[in-house]
């Protein structure tokens, strides 16, 4: 299996997921009960859908171009890091889902922290391999807040099987994340499995 420069960063952010999964099915969180639990549960999976159908659209547009060229179209006008973006919105979604305060923080702040740097490492491997292109590129588009009045979509473009699966198992893997999470939740409120501690 290929690895990249992301794969210690995917690793982590899988890691602290599964934490969050395990965490959930052992703990009591009474910060969001009733009416509130369900609300914040439904936010949390509309947020995780948004976030997998927005990374599985994204990333049609630069995979297997990335690095090799500046994308400049599709969310790559309207932002430089639609991914991370998008990414931290999945984390945030998944955090609602713990119902927890505490894992809420957690994941968005581990998330956040390990896209900050990607963010610029990114950037700095852009300068140097597009020079100017990338610098105007960087001056006037915006790194994670999207400015869709420069979005642009094209008529037409390659698109390679491999990176439309690739882009499957990424959007599948958010949504799975989201289904255990929601599965640990309705398990413990069963009385299948019973809470170790109690956490805000």
């Amino acid at each position: 299996m290929n690895s990249s420069r992301s794969t210690p960063r995917v690793r982590l952010m899988a890691l602290a997921v599964v934490a969050c999964i395990i965490l959930v099915a052992l703990t009591e969180r009474p910060t969001f009960s009733g009416f509130a639990s369900g609300l914040v549960g439904f936010l949390g999976f509309v947020l995780v859908a948004i976030a997998a159908l927005g990374r599985f659209w994204t990333s049609l547009f630069i995979a297997g171009r990335k690095d090799a060229t500046l994308v400049l179209a599709g969310p790559y006008a309207a932002c430089r890091h639609p991914l991370y973006l998008l990414s931290l919105i999945g984390m945030l979604g998944l955090g609602l889902a713990t119902r927890s305060v505490v894992l809420l923080l957690a994941l968005v702040g581990i998330a956040a922290l390990l896209h900050v740097g990607a963010m610029r490492a990114e950037d700095a491997l852009l300068e140097r391999a597009h020079g100017d292109a990338a610098r105007r590129y960087r001056d006037q588009v915006p790194a994670l807040m999207p400015d869709w009045s420069r979005c642009s979509v094209p008529e037409s473009m390659e698109i390679q099987p491999r990176v439309v699966w690739k882009a499957v198992l990424d959007a599948g893997s958010l949504l799975l994340a989201l289904a255990l999470m929601q599965a640990a939740h309705l398990l413990q409120h069963a009385g299948a499995i019973a809470p170790w501690w109690r956490l805000p």
